[in-house]
């Protein structure tokens, strides 16, 4: 299924306005905020927002590629919401497998 690795992260500026509109925070820290609404699809995406101010170039990439990668190995797109990840400046800080064992936690344990 190497098709849908691409789909997750592809939203149009339609579907982003449904996103924010039924939106709920399900989660905040000093790291995230994960914003979870009933997915459009068949199956989750996942929208990552990055500000300038998180880091430079190569750090906010990297670390959507992480959370890209994340939501892909895990198959957290089989769970039906479409979620926006807002990371906050002290993500940068942490590690692969801490950003990991965060999402795992709270995305497989919400039940909307």
């Amino acid at each position: 299924m190497p098709s849908i690795a691409r789909q997750i992260t592809h939203f149009t500026k339609k579907e982003v306005d449904y996103l924010f509109e039924h939106a709920r925070r399900i989660f905040k820290n000093d790291a995230f905020v994960i914003l979870a609404a009933p997915r459009q699809l068949l199956f989750g995406r996942v929208l990552i927002i990055t500000a300038k101010k998180v880091g430079n170039a190569p750090e906010r990439n990297k670390i959507r590629r992480q959370i890209k990668s994340i939501f892909y190995e895990e198959k957290l797109y089989q769970l039906p919401y479409d979620y926006a990840i807002i990371v906050k400046k002290s993500a940068i800080a942490l590690s692969f497998t801490e950003i990991k064992a965060l999402l795992i936690s709270i995305l497989m344990h919400h039940k909307g």
